[in-house]
């Protein structure tokens, strides 16, 4: 198991989802308290998308014409989300917004201001579009509810008539932001995901490996966290020499932000096609055993080998170390299990001496 200081990275190879899962993402509330901090820090940025983009309807109020509606300020502290279980996350946040406009009744009219904070909250729901490829959100809720509101036609006895069109104004405004927030849910953020492109050429080790990815299923929002199945597929013109993905079985640590779960297939898929036959190359001497320790020298095998060090007493010594096929990985419980067969050659004065095939297997984990 790889253990992140905020970030939990568990290798697994059971199942769970379908077989078809290779990736999973799975994030807990200390996942969404963190992003309430990214987006926190990104409060200027939301600002200028939602104040540039927020179009507000000329309203008629009892006969009173308000037009050229527009956000002159705004404030946004951080959100709060959360999980609602069995549907998807919710959003609760505290708006104070400063929206300047003109009025008119008949030959009268001049400027507003209405400063208003309320909160809003929204549920949205995540569901996996497998035509498509892409994981879709939806607005299931967007409620509004008003801390204060107040009117400013810049004159006190039109401010004492503005008190009566306080209600309707908070009925328009709370139509707006919710249908602002619908179309970012049904809409935006969807468009975001579709231009995701669904395959992704990277350079790793010796070659360019085309890989394929997109849900498996829908995701699970559970009481205490929420699970992502993705498909990632590392694509080969050569069949893999090995069976179909088996799923992925795990659960995210509460005490960590979230964490990354990679089946065996997707990481033996990578194995084979970037790390095939000689792709590991390693030649004895190196930096960790120069020209000169004990390894380099026949001297090194008086005892062990005695019959080499008697055929070439105090010669230099090179080996070359060379894989015979891809390194096999197999995930169980916490533990991570590699499989790599080996060719060792033994040189001396450029001829080969020994010619050695064997078999490297380790068992452990790693912590970090």
């Amino acid at each position: 198991m790889l253990r992140f200081t905020t970030l939990l990275l568990v290798l697994s190879g059971a199942t769970l989802a379908t077989d078809q899962e290779t990736f999973r993402l799975s994030f807990g509330q200390k996942g969404l308290d963190w992003f309430e901090t990214v987006v926190a820090t990104m409060e200027d940025i939301t600002k200028e998308i939602i104040m540039g983009g927020l179009v507000i309807d000329p309203m008629d109020l009892n006969g009173v014409e308000v037009t050229n509606l527009k956000m002159r300020d705004m404030e946004l502290p951080k959100p709060e989300l959360s999980i609602v279980p069995s549907k998807g996350y919710r959003l609760n946040s505290e708006l104070t917004m400063v929206i300047d406009g003109d009025w008119s009744f008949g030959f009268l009219g001049g400027d507003l201001t209405v400063n208003t904070k309320l909160n809003l909250d929204a549920v949205a729901a995540v569901d996996a579009d497998m035509k498509n490829s892409i994981f879709r959100t939806a607005a299931e809720s967007c409620d509004v509810d008003f801390v204060s509101l107040e009117i400013d036609m810049k004159n006190e006895f039109l401010n004492t008539i503005a008190k009566g069109m306080v209600e309707d104004v908070k009925e328009r405004i709370a139509g707006i932001v919710c249908k602002e927030v619908t179309t970012a849910l049904d809409t935006s953020f969807n468009d975001l995901f579709q231009a995701i492109p669904h395959e992704v050429k990277l350079h790793l080790l010796t070659r360019d490996i085309v890989f394929g990815f997109g849900p498996d299923s829908n995701p699970v929002f559970s009481s205490d966290h929420v699970d992502v199945p993705c498909r990632v597929q590392a694509q080969s013109k050569i069949p893999f020499p090995f069976g179909p993905p088996r799923g992925i079985s795990d659960s995210v640590d509460p005490e960590f932000i979230g964490c990354v779960l990679l089946s065996d297939h997707l990481v033996n898929s990578v194995s084979f096609l970037a790390l095939g036959k000689g792709a590991i190359k390693e030649n004895i001497p190196n930096k960790k055993f120069p020209i000169g320790s004990d390894l380099t020298n026949t001297a090194y095998f008086k005892k062990s080998l005695p019959q080499l060090y008697n055929a070439y007493p105090n010669k230099d010594v090179v080996y070359k170390i060379s894989n015979l096929r891809y390194p096999k990985l197999e995930f169980e419980r916490n533990l991570q299990k590699v499989d790599v067969p080996l060719r060792v050659l033994v040189q001396i004065d450029g001829a080969t001496v020994i010619n050695l095939k064997l078999s490297l297997k380790t068992r452990g984990h790693l912590n970090i």
